[in-house]
C-alpha cells in the first residue's frame, strides 16, 4: 500500500445524515426522493472525473465503465454505517481460532465494504496480493481507513475491475457481455476462495443486473443521457 497515496483526498463533495434523510424520506415534491440521490450521484462523478479518466487509463480501462461502477455506489448509507459494521464483526472474530470458525455469528470483518464507491476490504486486499484471511485488525483497519480517501478508493476499483478484465480472460474492446460479466463480478461474483465459477455468476440474476445498470450509464439512455459529458465534460 502506497502511504503516499492513500494520504491523498480531492474534497469529494459530502453526504451526511441529512442528505440521507432527504433521499429516504422527503417527496419529490420537496426535492427529495430518489432524484436527490441522483443529483448528489452526478454531482461526485463530476466532480471526480478527473481522478476516474487518469486512473482508467493507469489501469487500461474505459473511463466511462470506472465513472458507471462509481456512480452507482456513492451516495446511499453513511460511512459511519460501515464503522459500526466493522466494529461489531471485529468484536465478535477477536477470540481463539476454534472460536472464531465455530462461534461467531457475523460475517468475517474483512467482508465490510467500505469507501464511497463500496468495496469489500478482502476484494482490495486479494487485488493487493494479500490474504485477507491472515491480516490482522490493524492492517484491515488500515486499508478500511484508505478506502475513505476518493483517490485511494477509485484506483481500488479500478484494480480490481482491471483484474476481472485479467481473470476472465476478455476480449478487448470490451463487449456489453463482458461489461455483464464485469458489473456481476463486482457486485457479486466472490466468495471466501476468490471468484466463483462463470456458470455460477450468469445464474445470479441480480449481480447480472447490475451490468446492464453500468450499460444504461455508459450509453447515456435515459436519465443518464447527459452522463458521457459528465465524465468528458463536454
Amino acid at each position: 500500500m502506497n502511504p503516499l497515496e492513500c494520504q491523498e483526498t480531492n474534497n469529494s463533495p459530502s453526504w451526511g445524515l441529512i442528505d440521507i434523510m432527504r433521499w429516504k424520506f422527503w417527496p419529490k415534491r420537496k426535492d427529495g426522493g430518489n432524484e436527490y440521490l441522483l443529483r448528489y450521484k452526478d454531482q461526485w462523478v463530476k466532480h471526480n472525473r478527473h481522478v476516474i479518466i487518469g486512473v482508467s487509463h493507469t489501469y487500461n480501462i474505459p473511463p466511462l465503465l470506472l465513472a458507471a461502477v462509481c456512480h452507482i455506489e456513492v451516495g446511499g448509507d453513511h460511512d459511519s454505517l460501515d464503522d459500526f459494521v466493522y466494529s461489531v464483526r471485529a468484536f465478535d472474530w477477536n477470540g481463539p481460532p476454534f472460536v472464531d470458525k465455530h462461534l461467531t455469528i457475523t460475517n468475517h470483518p474483512s467482508k465490510t465494504s467500505f469507501g464511497q464507491v463500496s468495496i469489500q476490504l478482502r476484494t482490495v486486499a486479494w487485488d493487493m496480493g494479500l490474504d485477507p484471511n491472515k491480516l490482522s485488525d490493524i492492517q484491515l483497519s488500515e486499508i478500511a481507513n484508505c478506502l475513505k480517501r476518493d483517490v485511494f478508493n477509485i484506483g481500488a476499483v479500478a484494480r480490481h475491475i482491471r483484474n476481472i478484465i485479467d481473470h476472465d480472460k476478455l476480449s478487448e474492446p470490451l463487449s456489453e457481455e463482458s461489461i455483464r460479466i464485469i458489473g456481476g463480478r463486482y457486485n457479486g461474483g466472490m466468495d471466501d476462495s476468490g471468484y466463483i465459477p462463470l456458470e455460477k455468476l450468469k445464474n445470479k440474476p441480480k449481480s447480472m443486473d447490475y451490468g446492464y445498470r453500468i450499460i444504461l450509464r455508459m450509453r447515456g439512455e435515459g436519465y443518464f443521457r447527459n452522463f458521457p459529458n459528465l465524465v468528458f465534460g463536454q
